[in-house]
């Protein structure tokens, strides 16, 4: 059969594991394979998390290097590298466990240094080694022999999809395998007679029926330290209504890997952007920055611009917008639709917030 090569994902914590990434890549890179790490994007945040997920979907192995360290801590409370942990586990990626075998000797720079850290990262190698191959290293020699025994072990019972060259032809005993599988399936469909079940789709609805959004409010202060709020409202308008806002307002970035691009939305960006667009659409007042749309709003908005054919399916490209779009949001413009919905519930206002704050110790 035709030699493969395998995508391998590379996972620490990153300022205390620079040197052992390095090594582990070299490893992966002499093995005929391709290694795949953030070394570029080395600050965590949860827009550059999107990315590292759209990465791993692609790669064949994931290799896990822990230490000392549990890492920098998201808002749900992992490490963003117990987050990349889980979602390949969640994807089906077979993950190898590299564990440091004498943690004692780790020097104290490279430890955690408060107890809630220290809990963390002996529950995040608790669930790392249940039923999962794992093995211990303390030297870079060490590691670099783990790695490659790992993989060696994870190709030949765990085999992947891999890569070969464009012009290499199918192997004629990949075929004769495929074919087996087929039959098999076959006799498998016989024995159990016709197990499927059509499942109804919801309809998407139509262009111009009305949905309900929320705008939540939000307090804002300006560089003088003035601070306003906004109030809550709900809004009604078409689906199509709200494009031309949602278009305009919503937050992108893109990213790329090996020659291609990939794009990711910032969605607590977006959410103050459309929600506080809408607002303005509706009131004479400046409502930048006092209005938001709910996380499930967004998501909401763009599953249905996605299956209208207004967004792209998938990450891939430069952006999340099919190229119809740019001309649906200026006809829409252009028409005065941007500003076809309208206030069913509260009102929009701006309210400006005291700063004074009475001293109880003054007598009366």
């Amino acid at each position: 059969m035709h030699e493969k090569r395998y995508q391998v994902f590379i996972s620490s914590t990153y300022q205390d594991l620079q040197e052992e990434r390095r090594a582990v890549q070299d490893v992966v890179i002499s093995m005929g394979d391709f290694p795949v790490q953030m070394e570029s994007f080395p600050a965590a945040d949860e827009d550059q998390f999107e990315f590292i997920k759209a990465l791993i979907d692609k790669c064949d192995y994931y290799v896990l290097i822990i230490a000392g360290r549990y890492g920098s801590v998201a808002e749900d409370g992992l490490s963003y590298t117990h987050k990349e942990f889980r979602y390949a586990v969640e994807k089906g990626v077979p993950v190898l466990v590299m564990l440091h075998g004498e943690p004692g000797k780790i020097p104290a720079n490279k430890i955690e240094d408060s107890d809630s850290g220290r809990r963390r990262l002996k529950e995040f190698i608790a669930e790392a080694e249940h039923k999962r191959l794992r093995k211990t290293w303390t030297t870079f020699g060490d590691l670099k022999l783990a790695v490659r025994e790992a993989l060696d072990h994870a190709k030949a019972t765990k085999p992947r999809v891999g890569w070969v060259r464009g012009d290499t032809p199918a192997s004629l005993d990949a075929l004769e395998e495929l074919n087996e599988v087929r039959k098999e399936n076959e006799k498998f469909r016989e024995a159990l007679g016709n197990l499927a079940v059509d499942i109804p789709l919801p309809s998407i609805p139509s262009a111009t029926d009305l949905t309900v959004i929320s705008l939540l409010p939000l307090v804002s202060t300006n560089r003088h330290g003035a601070r306003k709020q906004g109030s809550s409202a709900k809004v009604q308008g078409s689906w199509i209504s709200f494009f031309p806002v949602f278009f305009s307002n919503l937050e992108f970035g893109t990213n790329d890997w090996n020659g291609e691009y990939y794009w990711y939305i910032k969605n607590n960006e977006s959410c103050v952007g459309i929600g506080s667009a809408m607002a303005s659409e509706l009131s004479w007042v400046d409502t930048s920055d006092l209005y938001k749309i709910s996380r499930g709003t967004l998501d909401r908005l763009v599953a249905y611009y996605t299956e209208a054919g207004l967004m792209v399916s998938g990450n891939e490209g430069q952006s999340p917008f099919m190229e119809a779009a740019q001309r649906v949001a200026r006809r829409h413009h252009i028409a005065g639709e941007a500003s076809s919905f309208s206030v069913v519930d509260g009102e929009i206002s701006v309210s400006t917030i005291s700063s004074y704050e009475p001293d109880d110790n003054i007598p009366f």
